[in-house]
């Protein structure tokens, strides 16, 4: 985890938006919702985009609207800090990749049992290249995510952004265990 504050992280945002500005995207690992097929996974990503953008205000058809929104992750959404998550690469990197979310799942968990709050950003490894070139990384660590930080906005326009959850009976496969998703709600 690399943490970048201050100036230096002003630097990094500048460098992103020009890197975006440039079409110079590099992701250290694939990411197109085609792979998401028909499915509930393309239903879920759908209704997480409608969620976030109403939240914004910003309607489906505004293009403009959509792209400015969408930039405010290069801009670490105005959070003071930002951890950039890299990975070495080991076979697969699933199971290094599990860590990792492990770890910053446990990273979100301190930071609000402190009174702060933190933004997951998948779009951040789309410039895997621009941050470790920025950041002096080596090229055979890999970016995996990064995760916006500090005080929340409790007036902020996406602060009331919720997305749903599917029913446990729909995620989880419960083996000779009769009751446990009732239980667990």
């Amino acid at each position: 985890m690399h943490i970048v504050s201050g100036e230096r992280r002003q630097a990094l945002s500048a460098e992103l938006l020009e890197a975006d500005r440039a079409g110079r995207t590099s992701p250290d690992f694939s990411f197109d919702y085609a792979d998401f097929g028909d499915g509930s996974y393309l239903q879920r990503a759908r209704e997480q985009g409608a969620a976030y953008y109403g939240s914004l205000r910003v309607e489906r058809s505004d293009t403009e609207g959509r792209r400015e929104a969408s930039l405010r992750n290069l801009e670490f959404f105005g959070a003071p800090h930002v951890a950039l998550l890299f990975l070495p690469q080991f076979g697969d990197g699933v199971r290094v990749a599990s860590d990792v979310g492990m770890y910053a799942q446990t990273f979100l968990l301190a930071l609000e049992a402190r009174g702060l709050a933190g933004i997951p950003q998948t779009m951040l490894g789309f410039y895997a290249d621009t941050v470790r070139d920025s950041l002096g990384v080596k090229e055979e660590m890999k970016l995996l995510f990064g995760i916006s930080f500090g005080s929340a906005d409790p007036k902020g326009p996406s602060s009331e952004y919720r997305m749903g959850r599917v029913p446990l009976a729909e995620s989880v496969v419960a083996h000779d265990t009769p009751g446990i998703l009732e239980q667990a709600r």
